[in-house]
């Protein structure tokens, strides 16, 4: 390895301040606070959460202070909390009229029928159905 590229790797004392748990172990991480643990002078790294204070490692669940969070939530939204959401009305359609087949379709449409055995009354020619459309 190349010389004075790499950061230093020591040992540290990680500490949870939540569980006052602590436990040495290496890291490039440095730290200006320092421990004695075991006769040894360590820097200490300062953490939250470690699995000493985990509610996944622990199997118990530490309440944190949500509840001040959702309740100012509530009170700032409080109008908009359980009601309905307006949205556009959407316009009015009217009944279309029935598409108007082309005579090729008509024909096709007409054979299909036949050959399941459905009786249909012929269509109207293309220019009556549009004029019975307006």
């Amino acid at each position: 390895m190349k010389e004075g590229i790499h950061p230093k790797y020591q040992h540290v004392v990680i500490k949870d301040i939540s569980s006052d748990f602590q436990m040495v172990t290496r890291s490039t991480k440095s730290a200006k606070e320092t421990t004695t643990v075991d006769g040894e002078t360590y820097p200490v790294i300062v953490v939250e959460v470690s699995s000493a204070s985990h509610p996944y490692y622990t199997g118990k669940q530490i309440l944190v202070d949500s509840a001040g969070r959702i309740d100012r939530f509530k009170s700032r939204y409080s109008e908009l909390v359980g009601a309905k959401r307006r949205t556009r009305e959407e316009p009015k359609v009217e009944e279309e009229a029935p598409k108007v087949l082309s005579k090729t379709k008509q024909k096709k449409l007409a054979k299909e029928q036949a050959a399941a055995g459905v009786k249909v009354a012929p269509a109207a020619p293309v220019a009556e159905a549009a004029e019975a459309a307006e």
